[in-house]
């Protein structure tokens, strides 16, 4: 039972992440291939801040997420305003960078011999996982419906408009560096709480975590769900972290001289639900979901004016 609670409590973190990158590709544009960077500099940046210098663990989380938002805004300010193949080498160049760090800077991260133990929040209560899952599933529902607002909002539009021709919403006065800048640097903050609260799942910290392979699984969930649509993300995790890594590799009856093969058949998998997708259905399986526009009022009949005979 506590292996299927953790198992759902990290289904709710690549929700998050997938959220996050739903805001920053499918509304803004931009393709951050460094989630796992900015989700390692939260979790590994919670476990020394806790285990090496005494921090308390919401102070901890803050703080590397702030570290997170930091680096971010650093690179924003770098690539941020270059093609998207640029901002997607960058972004993937600081994943490789934070997970090389970790690994070289030993006397700070343990190196691979990893870090921990982090304390687990609400150790004085009895089912203090069930707790911890239900605290996860409210910071994910506030981030489906911070997003599901944000299509919506002001800022939203102008992200979709920087998104579909950046050049024509800077001719009409907007000033779209900045709003890609905020954006980009609040999501990835948000993306290094998240490596926060992962910390007390994973309890000790190894450099595995750190596996370019969190950053594909949640691209591809966003991609097959869709990535114009904030609950596309949602079922595209479903689809894949749940239905395989849960489902399958737990409890699927698989023998044991085949289990070896299960990784590999879920990355079968996973490429040809993508190139089904891609070939039947480009916008995922929600598709696109154009934001809501506000009602017109009907125009006034103008009366017909009688014309004057001569």
């Amino acid at each position: 039972m506590d292996y299927l609670i953790f198992s759902f409590s990290l289904m709710l973190i690549y929700i998050g992440l997938a959220q996050l990158l739903h805001i920053q590709f499918g509304l803004a544009g931009i393709p951050n291939f460094g989630v796992v960077g900015f989700w390692g500099l939260g979790l590994y940046g919670t476990g020394v801040l806790y285990v090496t210098y005494s921090f308390p663990l919401l102070a901890a989380i803050a703080a590397a997420s702030l570290i997170s938002a930091a680096v971010a805004w650093v690179l924003a300010y770098l690539v941020l305003q270059r093609s998207g193949q640029s901002i997607l080498a960058a972004t993937l160049a600081l994943a490789a960078i934070v997970a090389t760090l970790v690994v070289t800077e030993k006397d700070i991260t343990g190196g691979v011999q990893g870090i921990g133990t982090i304390g687990f929040p609400f150790s004085e209560m009895a089912n203090r996982n069930v707790i911890y899952f239900g605290f996860l599933l409210a910071v994910v529902i506030g981030l489906i419906w911070v997003s599901a607002r944000l299509r919506d909002s002001r800022l939203g539009r102008q992200l979709i408009a920087i998104r579909d021709n950046e050049e024509l919403a800077a001719s009409l006065g907007k000033d779209t560096a900045a709003a890609k800048r905020m954006t980009f640097v609040v999501t990835c903050a948000l993306m290094g709480v998240l490596g926060g609260l992962s910390a007390p799942l994973h309890q000790f910290l190894v450099p595995y975590h750190l596996a370019p392979s969190l950053t594909f699984a949640v691209w591809i969930a966003l991609v097959l769900g869709g990535k114009g649509h904030n609950l596309g993300a949602m079922i595209g995790v479903f689809a894949t972290f749940g239905l395989f890594d849960i489902l399958i590799e737990t409890y699927a009856p698989v023998p044991q001289d085949y289990a070896l093969m299960v990784p590999n058949f879920k990355l079968f998998c996973y490429g040809a639900l993508l190139v089904l997708i891609i070939m039947y259905r480009p916008t995922g399986i929600l598709g696109e979901d154009a934001p809501h526009e506000r009602p017109k009022a009907a125009p006034t009949p103008v009366p017909d004016t009688p014309v004057k005979e001569g």
